[in-house]
């Protein structure tokens, strides 16, 4: 009872309120009146008690909730549509799954094949990648950027169904125990360090003390996902191992990272 007699009393008050704004201004014309009147009605309402949890919120606090909370949800949407599309680039950089020839079991997961240009290649059938030998770039003494090291192995026969691979896929690699039939002797060789979250890429680069660098490009081989492996798919304890193994003496070609 005691609540309703509040909402009549409030109810009461907005039509007190609209009807003394009519009066005020009823002498500078009806219209202007009744539009500054219903202005004032609107006012009030946005601030009518409403019950919640055993307490009171107003009807602007629920809008105004009500707008954050769809903002959040098209914001959360665009940055899922922006990873989407991220993801979709780095599937972009194969033409699809290589066809691998016979191969020679190395360890349990790890086999040896030959690529189409003659070249060895190894596949880790846990992650389902391949991977060729460090291949030779032309010598300048000075290292790749991110656009000519992509070129480089998409140019590899097949041409499209290798690529650049990313720190992920070489961590992958390294957890394969690659390094030890392909050291990287002293190359200097390059990655694609990308960052999903952020939809960034850059160059990851190992110093080359001679001038001299190579690539060890990725191809998908059988059970690989369709856009490779990026940092996000790599456990923390594994990349961060990965990332410490590389500066230390035992490492495969220890050299400046």
């Amino acid at each position: 009872m005691f609540l309703l007699m509040f909402y009549g009393i409030y109810v009461l008050f907005v039509f007190f309120v609209a009807a003394s704004i009519f009066r005020w201004l009823k002498n500078r014309g009806i219209g202007r009146a009744l539009l500054a009147s219903g202005l004032g009605v609107a006012l009030l309402s946005l601030f009518y008690p409403i019950p919640v949890h055993g307490g009171f919120t107003f009807l602007v606090e629920i809008m105004l909730s009500e707008l954050r909370s769809e903002r959040v949800q098209i914001e959360q949407k665009e940055r899922e549509e922006r990873k989407e599309a991220f993801l979709e680039k780095l599937a972009a950089r194969f033409r699809g799954p290589l066809t691998l020839p016979v191969r020679e079991q190395v360890t349990e997961q790890m086999s040896s094949f030959m690529t189409a240009n003659g070249t060895r290649g190894w596949y880790d059938a846990r992650s389902g990648l391949a991977w060729t030998d460090l291949l030779a770039l032309e010598r300048t003494g000075a290292p790749p950027d991110l656009d000519r090291a992509r070129a480089f192995c998409a140019d590899i026969e097949p041409k499209g169904y290798w690529a650049l691979p990313t720190e992920a896929e070489l961590s992958l690699f390294w957890k394969a125990g690659g390094y030890r039939f392909s050291p990287l002797a002293d190359y200097g060789t390059a990655a694609l360090l990308e960052n999903v979250d952020l939809q960034t890429e850059m160059l990851s680069l190992r110093i080359s003390r001679n001038g001299t660098y190579a690539l060890r490009c990725v191809a998908l081989g059988p059970g690989a996902p369709a856009a490779g492996y990026s940092s996000k798919d790599i456990p923390l304890e594994e990349w961060n191992a990965y990332q410490l193994q590389k500066t230390m003496p035992g490492f495969p070609g220890q050299g400046n990272f």
